[in-house]
């Protein structure tokens, strides 16, 4: 079992969602006030683990592959949802889209979660 052991830049609030790649495990997680949102890459393997801000405040849905992230917020209780892409280039995520998708349906709350590289 994996635990933060200090290696986390904040103390986490609470976690957003989470995604795998192949053998790595990404975390989406929010440490509270001006700290903000952050995605955390583990390599199960060897327990190393690297933090990024997350280019998108508070998202619920996230898939990843390789350098690649889809990331999505809702708009609870609306027929909308935020789609942004983003792309790692190995020091920080950089946003590459972003739009407003309407949805047959009230969005409720409800996580999304990715496995390699799917939504």
């Amino acid at each position: 079992m994996w635990s933060p052991g200090g290696r986390l830049p904040s103390h986490p609030l609470e976690g957003c969602t989470a995604a795998t790649d192949g053998d790595q495990v990404w975390l989406v997680w929010y440490a509270g006030g001006r700290h903000g949102t952050f995605l955390t890459r583990i390599s199960p393997s060897t327990g190393e683990a690297t933090t990024y801000p997350s280019p998108v405040r508070d998202p619920d849905g996230f898939a990843i592959r390789g350098e690649r992230a889809v990331l999505t917020r809702r708009h609870h209780n609306q027929r909308t949802v935020e789609l942004t892409r983003a792309e790692l280039d190995g020091v920080t995520w950089t946003v590459t889209d972003h739009c407003v998708l309407d949805v047959p349906g009230r969005v409720v709350l409800l996580c999304g979660q990715g496995r390699d590289g799917i939504l």
